[in-house]
């Protein structure tokens, strides 16, 4: 009897040092802001601007705990802050919308897309197997898309430039690059957007070819933005100025140094250093929200509602929470 009495209270013992550890670790996530958990791509652009900012101690410096997370895709890093495994997100303009209404997350900055300089998607192809040789020949065949993200947006936006019904074509949903890339070896996907270095990993497939370039369409261009969960954005807005003045900092690092991104990038996620080159080559990193920004996502938000993607309306001022981007990027934001 005595030793029964002895285990139980070893075991209420045991059960309180483990809830005593896990509160601990929730306020450490927390406390005043300084860690941050941030969810990040690496199919869709590796979010490199963020990834040297950490490696390099840039929020270190700032005296932020920054703790990265991996995820596919940019629609992968909005699940993660809808399901709170996750701070702060990243989504190109496509997938944010869809995603706006569905939860109480903000939009704090651009992150990437295009100027007077740079359009986004000037350097994306439409690459397609043998047999199909102009984009008129898309008709009937099987075209490769990655889900929710932007990669949907811009396929409504070709086949309504090339007359084209979706009736007419079958689309394939496919997860992440390499699941494309097998699904077009094996015969299972026709046509797909490529873009960056998974363009000529596209291309060494036998018979895969460039049928035309995704700037041909009218009016067609990609951004992204850096979304935080509503609450902590508005509870650690000093926190979140810090974290952008960091990825300021990280970019710097990655238009002066893509060497040194490239070492950064291998280490991290195994992608040659020649592939990575070529993806920071078309990439146009941004930071604050300009007018054009908020005139983009309109626009793209009245297209998908008028085409019934969007089930939902929403007031997008009611999405954003620039104060902490006014605060350390003044001539950044003009909105």
């Amino acid at each position: 009897m005595k030793l029964k009495s002895t285990i139980h209270l070893l075991l209420l013992l045991v059960t309180a040092l483990i809830l005593a550890a896990c509160g601990n670790d929730a306020n450490s996530a927390n406390a005043d802001g300084k860690t941050i958990r941030a969810a990040i791509d690496t199919a869709a652009g590796g979010s490199f601007q963020i990834r040297t900012a950490a490696a390099n101690n840039y929020f270190a410096d700032r005296e932020l705990n920054v703790e990265l997370s991996n995820f596919a895709y940019g629609i992968d890093t909005v699940n993660a802050v809808l399901t709170k495994q996750a701070d702060t997100g990243l989504a190109a303009d496509y997938a944010l919308l869809n995603s706006l209404g569905k939860g109480d997350f903000v939009v704090v900055s651009s992150l990437t897309g295009s100027d007077e300089h740079f359009n986004s998607v000037s350097l994306s192809e439409i690459l397609a197997v043998k047999g199909i040789e102009v984009p008129a020949d898309i008709k009937g065949k099987k075209i490769g898309v990655a889900k929710g993200t932007v990669s949907e947006y811009q396929w409504a936006k070709c086949l309504e430039h090339y007359s084209i019904s979706e009736d007419e074509i079958k689309y394939i949903p496919y997860s992440t690059p390499d699941e494309a890339i097998v699904g077009m070896k094996k015969g299972d996907i026709d046509v797909v957007i490529g873009t960056g270095a998974l363009i000529e990993k596209f291309k060494n497939i036998d018979g895969v070819h460039e049928i035309d370039r995704l700037s041909s369409v009218p009016d067609l261009s990609v951004s992204s933005y850096l979304i935080v969960d509503r609450k902590f954005a508005e509870a650690n807005s000093e926190e979140i100025g810090k974290f952008l003045k960091g990825i300021e900092q990280g970019i710097e690092y990655v238009k002066g140094n893509p060497e040194g991104t490239a070492d950064i990038g291998y280490k991290e996620l195994k992608i040659t250093k020649e592939d990575i080159l070529l993806d920071l080559k078309r990439v146009n990193y941004t930071l604050g929200f300009t007018k054009e920004d908020y005139t983009h996502l309109s626009n793209m938000k009245a297209y998908l509602l008028e085409r019934g993607i969007l089930d939902e309306d929403f007031n997008l001022d009611e999405k954003l929470y620039l104060d902490p981007a006014k605060q350390v990027l003044k001539d950044k934001v003009t909105y």
